[in-house]
């Protein structure tokens, strides 16, 4: 958090991050199972796990761009949208955060 200059305003999305993943990964405190697990009775899914702060793409809608604007907008991984797959990503150019399904991490 420190050596990646991120305002203090987005400490509230690195520790809803933290905690997902600490949900989700095995900790030898509870013999090796993931909380996720003992809660739920069921294997948690690794698969959707991203970098915070990652670099991602989220499409724009089709009703709002015409043929030579951009298809994607450049934006940055904040986190999880809780109860749904979704993810919570903030636009670089303006600064804005929004949830997004569509979205492409590199």
């Amino acid at each position: 958090m420190f050596q990646s200059n991120f305002p203090r305003a987005f400490w509230s999305f690195i520790v809803v991050h933290v905690l997902h993943l600490i949900n989700r990964l095995p900790s030898h405190v509870i013999q090796n199972n993931c909380p996720y697990k003992l809660l739920y009775n069921c294997v948690s899914d690794l698969s959707d796990i991203k970098v915070f702060g990652c670099l991602c793409f989220a499409s724009t809608l089709e009703q709002n761009i015409s043929k030579l604007d951009p298809k994607a907008r450049k934006c940055i991984f904040l986190g999880y949208k809780q109860g749904t797959k979704c993810y919570i990503i903030m636009n670089v150019d303006f600064r804005e955060i929004f949830i997004s399904k569509n979205v492409i991490f590199l």
